[in-house]
């Protein structure tokens, strides 16, 4: 058997003092991960998960980053976008002409600017 870090002392009763030591260090220890998970479980309880947003506005790459395109906020497609207000959106949509609503999630028809 390799030798240990620490040598440890051939005496019987100093050798049992070390385990008693070592047996409250691990009680101590088991003690504060039960109270960190309590505490953790706790948190996780009162706290809901954020609510996914309703818009993205997706802008693209360069130095202008301008808006390319809005989405819905369930839509598969918004990897380089920022969540948004309603308010943006239809701001981004009327002022900005390049823009186009995305042709998959369909977020005009959301904002009721297809119906005008």
């Amino acid at each position: 058997m390799p030798e240990p870090l620490l040598p440890l002392p051939p005496a019987m009763d100093q050798l049992l003092v070390i385990r008693r030591w070592l047996e409250l260090t691990l009680a101590r220890v088991d003690e504060k991960i039960a109270a960190v998970r309590a505490a953790d479980e706790e948190r996780a309880r009162r706290r809901p998960p954020p609510e996914p947003p309703r818009w993205w506005v997706e802008y693209g790459i360069g130095a202008t980053r301008r808006p390319e395109r809005v989405h819905t906020g369930a839509c598969p497609v918004n990897s380089r976008g920022r969540a948004a207000t309603r308010g943006t959106v239809l701001e981004v949509l009327r002022t900005v002409p390049t823009v186009i609503p995305c042709p998959l999630c369909r977020p005009d028809s959301d904002l009721g600017l297809l119906d005008s």
